[in-house]
């Protein structure tokens, strides 16, 4: 009956696992001009710079809208839009923020804040349909960004594991070259060759931990890929 019991919690523990949320949007507060203003805020595993410049390719696409602090030599820790119009949070003209800093883990977290002129900033207590439009665009965004962030580090990583597969064939094919020329060259020659021999091997089995490395990280990728759904 234990073991019975202990199996079907580590079959749960991993059905959990697959499924878990890749991200998650929660509202916030963000401190902008000395004061608490309301936001939302996500956290994702790229850098800071890969988060703001996907921001700024898609709302350039999607919203027509060129934001302010990333580009060329600029990289401002939050970017702007000012006095834009965005229909798909409003009809009215608005502000736009997007804070990113580093978070622990090698993350990013973004904070995502408006406002209608210099002071009215749209929470869920005073604009709740404005606040629900914006976690809208948020998870638009989020989905789009991820799935091409993931693919994108997928594909590098199988490169990187051919590579180390290519230079694994090279070297045992050196080997094999090397073992064959010894038979006919003099004891200290062939010394020579074993050693080098040796060596090889030795490089071979550390490229080979590597892709064991690589392969795990992969399979996190795709479970990380199957968590990407809507908040």
């Amino acid at each position: 009956m234990k073991k019975t019991a202990l199996f079907l919690l580590f079959v749960i523990g991993i059905c959990f696992q697959s499924t878990a949320q890749t991200y998650k949007i929660d509202t916030s507060t963000v401190t902008f001009e000395k004061k608490q203003r309301p936001c939302l805020s996500v956290q994702y595993d790229a850098s800071p710079k890969t988060v703001k410049k996907a921001l700024d390719e898609y709302l350039k696409k999607n919203n027509d809208l060129k934001v302010k602090g990333i580009g060329f030599l600029t990289n401002k820790e939050t970017l702007t839009a000012i006095d834009v119009n965005m229909p798909a949070i409003s009809d009215k003209r608005m502000n736009l923020y997007l804070s990113v800093t580093d978070a622990p883990g090698d993350r990013s977290e973004l904070k995502y804040f408006t406002s209608f002129g210099y002071d009215f900033f749209i929470g869920p207590d005073n604009y709740p349909t404005e606040f629900a439009a914006m976690k809208k665009v948020l998870n638009d965004f989020s989905i789009d960004f991820l799935i091409d962030f993931y693919g994108s580090e997928a594909t590098r990583i199988t490169n990187e594991i051919k590579g180390l597969e290519k230079d694994i064939s090279k070297n045992n094919k050196e080997i094999k070259q090397n073992t064959k020329k010894a038979r006919k060259k003099s004891s200290d020659v062939a010394k020579g060759m074993e050693a080098k021999n040796t060596s090889l091997q030795m490089e071979n089995e550390q490229k080979k931990i590597k892709i064991a490395e690589l392969g795990k990280e992969i399979e996190t990728i795709k479970v990380k890929q199957a968590g990407i759904t809507r908040n």
